[in-house]
């Protein structure tokens, strides 16, 4: 039977009804607009006959999302600082992956008696943790730099980095020919290549890209530049065989060390929440409704007890470094299932090695080898795409209480009372470290502009015992501050993302030294609406101008000929008295 052709047009125009519509809903009823998307792609599936090959080709274009989100992360994590994290990402990152896979291969493997292959999948697939979940929300409150933040970023890098060797995994347990040895030795030779031709020359290619774009002053240009080298090292980490992912987030720590940073965060903010739209819109296009009414009781059961297990597991570890809280919160963040997994059991799938012949256990003991030989692949691939789907359509809710939900969780971890003195240590060390990455942003100026006015507030600051940063969006003002040693950044201080990044909420006065009334006004009205009660003081040749900011509420103006005229007048009179003493004389 042939499918109805239907206007791509009408489709697209429902479907943006259907996810603008259930946001504001859900947004009212303080729910999750993740959620609303997932709803808008189990509507689309159904009133258009999507099928799951339609969902799979847009998989390719909603995938972008999660690219743009792990480079923004990497905007925030230079080389430097990843060499620091050397603990979460290796050590935090390595016992989640191991622990969580030996501990789920027992249970399917030994426990319900599932085959090798399968038991092994599924156990490396339940370890991974949703990255567009849980980097969007540790991004939008700001805490990434924190413990709990860069506890829960160290373990997703490392699970970004672990869905190589699973993906391997699969090509071997599905080709009995592979040779291990040359995979690995391959997969290791292409790793190499791939930081020398990213790492390297990506500092110098980066850098002129931007440092050109910005001389076109052009927004465009630069949005297009920035896209380029994105998609470029996404790309080049596909093509030698990794995540597309991996390459973005490479390329984020590349730009992370350059003036250019805080424009390309707030020119991609927007790209990468439509893009992260889509893609969990796709996620509900691979529901299938009629499977999910009738096993919706065990799915529920099996994500609870799933995401039960991951947190206890991740807890017993981190309480020792990170201390109970911190450990907690990470735990309870990282206890979904990722969009990773998505792609682990289709290629499984694909290659007919994801199946459920059983090797003993309970299951067989209770319901006998022949009650699972009529279930096909796809079914065991809807069925585990759709704890994937419930376990992260729970996590906003998780994240949105987290605090509540970590009280309610260590309520029933007090029977670890022999952990207890070691908890209590690790615990105090984090707060202090938190506090200490806290004060680091606190009690600054920042300096809007960066002209004549600007250099000379810099330069007045070098004697004083003040953080001054200071931000203009001509890239020759602002290299030629790097050069000078000034803290210059490159930004369009109207961008709201600009100032965020700049901490503005945390900062003890902001100098608008521009020019441009209307620039200035939308600075004025941005920094104000972020934070009400920040000291803003502003510059200006305009006295209507000047009164206006007044009454707005700025905490001084300064009225440029006004104060030049009572300077010069002061000036004129005192040579006036001092002739006439000297008369006098």
């Amino acid at each position: 039977m042939e499918r109805c052709v239907i206007d791509p047009y009408f489709v697209i125009l429902c479907v943006l009804a259907m996810a603008v519509v259930s946001g504001i809903v859900l947004s009212w009823l303080k729910i999750p607009t993740i959620i609303g998307y997932i709803i808008t792609g189990v509507l689309t599936a159904y009133i258009f006959d999507f099928r799951l090959e339609d969902a799979e080709s847009l998989n390719n274009i909603a995938e972008f999302g999660i690219v743009f989100l792990m480079f923004m992360i990497g905007l925030d994590f230079s080389f430097k600082s990843i060499t620091a994290m050397k603990q979460e990402v290796l050590v935090f990152g390595g016992m989640q992956i191991g622990i969580s896979i030996a501990f789920f291969f027992v249970v399917c493997y030994y426990f319900l008696g599932f085959n090798f292959s399968t038991s092994i999948i599924v156990a490396s697939a339940v370890s991974l943790s949703s990255t567009a979940i849980v980097l969007k929300f540790l991004n939008e409150s700001g805490q990434t730099k924190t413990p709990y933040g860069m506890s829960s970023v160290g373990i997703l890098i490392f699970q970004d980095i672990a869905v190589i060797p699973i993906l391997l995994m699969i090509k071997l347990l599905s080709d009995k020919d592979s040779e291990v040895a040359a995979l690995l030795l391959t997969t290791l030779f292409s790793a190499i290549i791939l930081l020398v031709v990213l790492v390297l020359p990506g500092r110098i290619l980066a850098k002129v890209f931007l440092r050109f774009s910005a001389n076109m002053k052009t927004d465009e240009i630069f949005v297009g530049a920035v896209f380029l080298i994105v998609l470029g090292a996404a790309y080049i980490s596909k093509a030698f065989g990794f995540s597309l992912t991996l390459g973005a987030f490479l390329a984020g720590m590349i730009i992370s060390n350059t003036p250019y940073k805080y424009q390309v965060s707030s020119v991609l903010v927007h790209f990468r929440d439509i893009l992260l739209g889509v893609f969990f819109i796709t996620v509900g296009m691979q529901v299938d409704v009629l499977f999910l009414l009738k096993y919706f009781i065990v799915i529920i059961i099996l994500v609870a007890l799933m995401m039960g297990a991951k947190t206890l597991l991740m807890y017993l570890f981190l309480c020792f470094f990170r201390g109970e809280r911190v450990g907690m919160r990470v735990a309870l963040s990282l206890a979904q299932i990722g969009e990773f997994s998505f792609a682990i059991f289709l290629l499984a799938s694909q290659h007919k090695i994801l199946n459920l012949t059983l090797d003993g256990g309970i299951l067989g003991a209770i319901f006998g080898d022949a009650f699972f030989a009529g279930i096909t692949p796809e079914e065991i691939y809807q069925f585990l795409t759709l704890m994937v789907i419930f376990s992260m359509i729970a996590t906003p809710f998780i994240l949105d209480r987290l605090d509540k939900v970590t009280d309610i969780f260590l309520r029933y971890m007090r029977p670890f009372s022999f952990l207890q003195k070691k908890i209590i240590e690790n615990e105090q060390d984090s707060q202090e470290e938190g506090e200490r990455g806290k004060a680091d942003i606190q009690g600054h100026i920042v300096v809007c502009g960066y002209g004549e006015l600007g250099k000379a507030i810099l330069e007045y600051f070098k004697g004083c015992n003040v953080r001054y940063v200071a931000v203009d969006k001509n890239y020759k003002k602002v290299e030629e501050g790097i050069k000078k040693g000034e803290p210059v950044i490159y930004g369009d201080i109207t961008r709201r993302r600009i100032l965020e990044e700049l901490s503005i909420s945390q900062c003890a006065a902001v100098i608008i030294a521009i020019d441009s009334i209307e620039t200035a006004q939308r600075a004025y009205q941005d920094i104000h609406s972020l934070s009400p009660l920040c000291k803003i003081i502003l510059k200006t040749k305009s006295s209507a101008f000047a009164l206006q900011i007044q009454s707005q509420g700025a905490y001084a103006v300064v009225q440029e000929r006004r104060e030049v005229a009572k300077i010069l007048s002061d000036l004129a009179l005192q040579a006036v008295e001092e002739d006439m003493q000297h008369k006098q004389e």
